[in-house]
């Protein structure tokens, strides 16, 4: 599966916002996707490639005139894109000189009023704040629901605490971590809860306890016994995770996986990754055909 990652872009004569999927391809990262986003999902990304030049790869048409594949580096005029008269959504835009990538981090909840819950659309990151102030203590709820097809299936949620060549799992075997910076509330065999809207499965994470050596949290799904039962991520559905404030019990961030992952047996959800004194967390929603979590781990600490 290709290792993808974004970056963002603004368009310095319109300001209007993109987002750049970047795949590496040959030890390079080329752009193979290009699409508009709005101000309020540009304040929550974060451009994670820096390097002095990218082009594009043949998933994006080269500049009709000139056939230049270097993103933001045209030579033809400005003038030339419809952009600068409509404003309308073009794909040679990339390539227009008026496009300038964005390494600005994101905004702790731009555009949304205090005590709004940020939704997370796939590659995009938020500080972990609370009132516009960083916490250090963060409940997790993940969650999904399974389609009834033959026996329960078990779906266990589990965090990976890496960092500096090493890590750990926190899963339903080894509910605490050593330093007691992530508890784990115990396993869900089958994926049921009240009323359908509850947290299938729980964790308290002490963001100010993460070992100086660990400076990230993946979190991850697998299901357990997937090639015993010859059962696929194509059997659940609705899967999502949920930061909440402990104290007020406020949700603060959700990211809801809308990805088809039918062929998968395992899921990247999410990694909260510290950076300087505050903590971040990006939605990944990566599939993966992992048959247990400690090989899921060794996947995931390779992403990140």
């Amino acid at each position: 599966m290709k290792n993808t990652k974004f970056l963002k872009a603004v368009c310095k004569k319109t300001g209007r916002h993109f987002a750049l999927e970047l795949a590496q391809i040959g030890g390079t990262w080329k752009a193979v996707n290009f699409l508009e986003i709005d101000g309020k999902q540009a304040a929550l990304m974060t451009s994670e490639v820096r390097q002095p030049r990218f082009v594009t790869n043949e998933n994006l048409r080269p500049c009709v005139k000139c056939g230049n594949r270097e993103v933001g580096g045209c030579k033809c005029a400005p003038g030339r894109y419809d952009c600068a008269r409509d404003r309308s959504y073009h794909f040679q835009c990339v390539y227009c000189r008026q496009l300038s990538v964005d390494y600005s981090a994101p905004a702790a909840s731009a555009g949304y009023r205090d005590g709004d819950v940020i939704r997370l659309e796939q590659g995009q990151e938020v500080r972990i704040r609370f009132n516009d102030r960083p916490i250090t203590e963060i409940f997790v709820g993940v969650g999904w629901d399974p389609v009834r097809i033959g026996r329960d299936m078990d779906v266990d949620s589990s965090v990976i605490v890496a960092g500096n060549g090493g890590r750990e799992i926190v899963y339903f075997s080894q509910l605490k971590h050593s330093s007691g910076c992530v508890v784990h509330h115990g396993d869900n065999l089958t994926g049921e809860d009240e009323g359908g809207n509850d947290d299938d499965e729980n964790i308290s994470v002490f963001l100010d306890k993460v070992p100086a050596n660990r400076d990230r949290l993946i979190f991850v799904l697998n299901i357990f016994e997937c090639k015993e039962r010859r059962q696929t991520l194509g059997n659940v559905k609705n899967m999502y995770i949920r930061l909440y404030d402990p104290v007020s019990h406020r949700a603060l961030i959700e990211y809801k996986v809308l990805d088809n992952l039918k062929n998968d047996t395992a899921l990247i959800i999410g990694v909260a990754q510290r950076r300087g004194q505050e903590w971040h967390f990006k939605a990944i929603g990566r599939g993966s055909r992992a048959g247990n979590v400690h090989e899921l781990a060794d996947e995931a600490v390779a992403l990140f």
